[in-house]
């Protein structure tokens, strides 16, 4: 069966190397035939606060029907192979709208059960995969400890029992000097082209 791509894509602006990122896996995706869907959170002005009912359904366990826009998300999720995120670090996170489509749409039920017993409608992907912009380098993250932090919530919380595989990819050095900005902006371009082109 041919694979399908979801990819979920966080960034206010157009004129930024995390839109330049994407657009360019989407050419990669292209150029490899796959079919793919994309939820822009900004575009989309997707609501990324949690109301009182959808905590207290998260929490106390009392119902309420879930919206119209959390049903859509959770279908394009079940509904493809391979998840993809694409977003910048904002204070060492992902931006408030991500950190909100999280706490939406991976729901009690939905990305874990109800009990014990139940592991929620949620499928096993087959891969995930972070495209994740920074401003700080790769050796600066590593070195104390960010990158390790960064794999524990994503990887290791997440997508916790959801994904067969998980790949992060780290672009940095994408916000301070104008020279190194440009010329990682052209290198980055390729290398996201390329990992679009390779999925399978």
């Amino acid at each position: 069966m041919k694979s399908k791509v979801h990819i979920v894509y966080c960034h206010p602006s157009r004129t930024s190397t995390t839109h330049l990122i994407k657009e360019e896996y989407i050419r990669g995706l292209q150029e490899n035939n796959m079919d793919y869907t994309i939820t822009d959170l900004y575009g989309a002005n997707f609501n990324c606060d949690l109301s009182e009912e959808e905590y207290l359904r998260e929490n106390n366990n009392i119902w309420c029907k879930l919206s119209d826009d959390v049903i859509e998300e959770q279908e394009k999720i079940n509904d493809s192979n391979i998840l993809t995120f694409i977003f910048p670090l904002f204070w060492m996170d992902a931006p408030a709208k991500l950190v909100g489509y999280f706490s939406r749409v991976f729901t009690k039920g939905f990305k874990y059960g109800l009990d014990k017993k139940d592991t929620g409608t949620m499928k096993i992907l087959d891969e995930t995969n972070f495209l994740i912009i920074t401003g700080s380098s790769f050796d600066d993250l590593r070195w104390d400890g960010k990158i390790d932090a960064l794999k524990t919530i994503f990887i290791n919380d997440r997508m916790a029992g959801k994904s067969l595989r998980n790949k992060m990819y780290f672009f940095s050095e994408t916000t301070y000097e104008k020279q190194l900005v440009h010329n990682n902006k052209e290198k980055y371009a390729k290398i996201a082209r390329s990992i679009g082109r390779k999925i399978n």
